[in-house]
């Protein structure tokens, strides 16, 4: 298996576990471990092969352990101390502290609605999970704050990357500093909408132009461009363009690398974002 990579998404495999690391995080490496998981090197099985991260979607609870295991090894964090978003396709952020460790993985969550996690402890791994929809990592090198932050098309509608810098510079973090990474989703050229879902973000557009076009031939059918309305959004926030990176991976074009909802459904197993402080 070859796996897919761009310039700003690199591939790693540890025994026969692939996940992926951003160049623009990577260069904060002595103060930060993340990455993103892919379908490959874990024990489930069936649609859920093979290495689920997500939890109460039906697979194996000892399967998905196994699963945070390998791919903790490999990327370099324990999880029994991962802290699990509740996600809703919402827009609330909670910050997680040493207290919420294990939480969602091996104890329940004592929160919901909540698809953005931050924390300013060391050795916290935040965990997020995706299966087309679009992860957003921000450090704050100057506060030393890590955020993951789930944008879905709802959630992106409502500017999570938006409200995720808002919340960061609130917090003392100077957004001229902020980095942040787009991460693997459903990628401009294969996610199709229709026209209810596209005037969602009618009033989203960068230099290109808006980010849903109507595609030719196809009444009522739009391509949305979750990668750009991200990035204008969190350019409207105040950050420098040039701090944003996308990683450019489809997860519907590469469905037999990552988890693609639109391609398998709801029998499919989830890939996992995590961040790190050290």
């Amino acid at each position: 298996m070859e796996a897919p990579y761009t310039a700003n998404a690199i591939p790693h495999i540890d025994q026969g576990v692939l996940w992926y690391s951003f160049p623009a995080l990577d260069a904060y490496k002595d103060c930060l471990c993340h990455g993103f998981s892919s379908r490959i090197g874990g024990v489930s099985e069936d649609g859920f092969a093979s290495l689920n991260l997500g939890t109460g979607r039906g697979d194996a609870p000892e399967r998905v352990l196994e699963n945070y295991r390998r791919f903790g090894k490999a990327a370099g964090f324990d999880p029994s101390q991962t802290v699990f978003s509740w996600q809703t396709h919402g827009v609330i952020i909670r910050e997680a502290t040493r207290a919420d460790a294990g939480k969602g993985l091996l104890r329940q969550r004592d929160y919901q609605g909540v698809d953005s996690l931050f924390t300013r402890e060391a050795r916290l791994p935040l965990i997020t999970h995706y299966a087309d929809c679009t992860p957003l990592f921000f450090y704050a090198p100057d506060r030393h704050i890590a955020m993951l932050s789930h944008a879905g098309w709802r959630g992106t509608a409502q500017k999570m990357a938006a409200v995720s810098v808002e919340k960061m510079t609130s917090l003392g973090c100077d957004v001229r500093q902020l980095v942040a990474v787009i991460g693997p989703s459903a990628g401009p050229e294969r996610y199709e909408v229709d026209a209810a879902c596209a005037d969602e973000f009618a009033d989203i557009a960068d230099e290109k132009g808006p980010v849903a076009r109507r595609i030719e031939g196809k009444a009522d059918k739009y391509l949305l461009d979750l990668w750009r309305a991200n990035r204008a959004a969190m350019c409207w926030a105040g950050m420098d363009q040039r701090k944003i990176s996308i990683a450019g991976l489809c997860t519907i074009t590469y469905h037999d690398v990552f988890y693609s909802h639109r391609v398998q459904g709801n029998a499919r197993g989830s890939l996992a974002a995590f961040m790190m402080l050290k």
